[in-house]
């Protein structure tokens, strides 16, 4: 896994798949994106270099902070869609919660693909009738077991 740091080093970021400026994550895909896990301090920026044709989005994992120019509050559970743009940003306020030292997110986006989409809870599917047979196969034990059996 490639791990990069902001300049200050306030921040650790571990990319995933895709590539983030020119640092490959190990990870496989079918359409171009790009997925990385960022670490960063309290009091911390990390602004990270943007493909322009992807969409973006964060998803604060633990800690409070905020996104973009605006400094959009964020804190953990919460999900950040950023508009056109070549950087992202974030920050990590100064105080964070004991048991969440730092803010960490999850930092994704892809080039859109321009297809159907249905969804209900937690299946996302291009059709409605792919949603029902994932209901089914749920219902039927047919998506596995955590963990695994082998």
């Amino acid at each position: 896994m490639a791990l990069l740091s902001s300049d200050d080093g306030g921040a650790l970021v571990r990319v995933i798949a895709g590539d983030l400026a020119g640092h490959a994550g190990p990870g496989s895909t079918y359409t171009p994106i790009t997925l990385a896990h960022a670490t960063l301090s309290p009091g911390a920026e990390l602004t990270l270099p943007w493909r322009p044709e992807f969409n973006a989005l964060v998803y604060a994992l633990s800690g409070k902070g905020s996104v973009g120019a605006a400094r959009q509050p964020l804190r953990g559970g919460q999900l950040a869609v950023f508009g056109a743009g070549d950087t992202l940003t974030a920050h990590a306020d100064t105080s964070q919660d004991s048991h969440t030292p730092a803010l960490d997110v999850l930092v994704l986006g892809g080039r859109p693909i321009q297809e159907s989409l249905a969804w209900a809870g937690p299946f996302v599917m291009n059709t409605e009738a792919e949603v029902r047979q994932a209901f089914a196969d749920f219902q039927a034990g047919r998506l596995g077991t955590i963990p695994a059996a082998h």
